[in-house]
């Protein structure tokens, strides 16, 4: 019984030391009845000892029992946690802005063309991320804008496209935070030459959204996941090319032994500015359409509809369709329209607009 009780209380310290970062209120009233329920299942319930006999554990069993899938990457994560909105942040991918910060925390980054060629990335971060600095920080454009609202996310930006900023006034609940109106939410460091100096972070991502009421903001549940699979059961599809061009050229490299894909940029792999490699382990590609707005370049990329997808996890490639309506999240179901499952992690999902280009990935 001793046993127990040290176990006990060893996961209500752990979990009182996730309340002391700024949750939403129903999250502490769920920790505090949860707190009381657990102590009266080991006061009564698990009194007996026929369970230890068999090789059981109750406490393990009661800890287990307290993980669910997180709506944004599928990690198990206690009760409570799973449906808390994810922060969304514009990053750049401009060569003056290597290395980048951040996108390694990421767990769901969309990558898709702005004008001139250039990509950008839509980088999501669970809402108990510790991530110290991503960055450098740049202007959104109505496709992200579309994204970030299919994900019920909080978005952080440093201005945007006359459409976009459009589009953020005309939308319902949508939280966002733009570095025009809400600049401590960010800061310019001096190493670097603007605009690619703007960063922010958890505590600054903390502070705003507590201000603007939107700690308890839910997320979509837009995938589901599963275990990766065992190592005699992953494939031997071992490279994905994503030739979006020049050094925006992307490949990814499967790592059989860790079960991930590690990602390279114009032919090196790519790291974050704090020396972390970015790895995923999903990788989603999506073909769609694109229209130039205006004389700058910008475009108009398709965000609803359907399309042709490619998927790949566990070493293994998947012929999808993709899929969206609007204000929601994008789906992907395989040729038989069965729903595609993805394994619990980090995801990286490619936008291409180029029929040549999707026809040419290898893999």
């Amino acid at each position: 019984m001793q046993t127990w009780l040290a176990k006990a209380q060893a996961l209500i310290m752990s979990h009182a030391k996730r309340f002391r970062r700024p949750l939403a209120g129903g999250a502490v009233l769920l920790f505090l009845v949860s707190v009381g329920l657990f102590w009266y299942v080991i006061a009564g319930g698990l009194r007996s000892t026929p369970a230890i006999a068999n090789g059981e554990d109750p406490i393990e069993e009661a800890i287990a029992s307290d993980l669910v899938p997180r709506f944004l990457d599928g990690v198990l994560v206690p009760v409570g946690e799973e449906a808390f909105a994810p922060r969304a942040v514009m990053v750049e991918n401009h060569p003056d802005a290597r290395p980048v910060s951040g996108l390694s925390a990421a767990r769901l980054v969309i990558e898709s063309p702005v004008e001139g060629g250039i990509t950008r990335f839509l980088a999501f971060f669970d809402a108990t991320t510790t991530l110290d600095e991503v960055g450098p920080v740049r202007s959104a454009r109505p496709y992200y804008v579309d994204w970030v609202n299919g994900w019920n996310a909080s978005f952080f930006h440093v201005g945007g496209s006359p459409e976009s900023l459009d589009l953020i006034r005309a939308l319902d609940d949508f939280v966002d935070v733009n570095e025009f109106a809400y600049g401590n939410s960010f800061r310019r460091e001096g190493r670097r030459s603007a605009p690619h100096n703007t960063y922010t972070d958890r505590d600054r991502m903390n502070a705003i959204l507590e201000r603007k009421n939107a700690t308890s903001t839910l997320a979509v549940e837009a995938w589901h996941f599963i275990d990766p699979a065992a190592s005699e059961d992953r494939g031997d599809v071992d490279a994905i090319s994503v030739p979006y061009g020049g050094s925006f050229s992307v490949t990814w490299a499967y790592d059989g032994e860790r079960n991930t894909y590690v990602r390279s940029q114009a032919g090196r792999p790519q790291i974050d500015r704090d020396g972390t490699l970015i790895e995923a382990e999903n990788v989603i590609v999506i073909k769609t359409e694109e229209q130039v707005l205006d004389n700058v370049g910008r475009l108009r990329i398709r965000t609803t509809g359907s399309g042709e997808a490619l998927g790949y996890h566990d070493g293994k490639k998947f012929i999808l369709r993709w899929s969206r309506t609007p204000g929601k999240p994008i789906r992907f179901e395989a040729n038989d329209g069965t729903e595609f499952l993805f394994t619990r992690g980090r995801t990286w999902l490619h936008v291409t607009t180029q029929d040549a280009i999707f026809g040419g990935f290898e893999g």
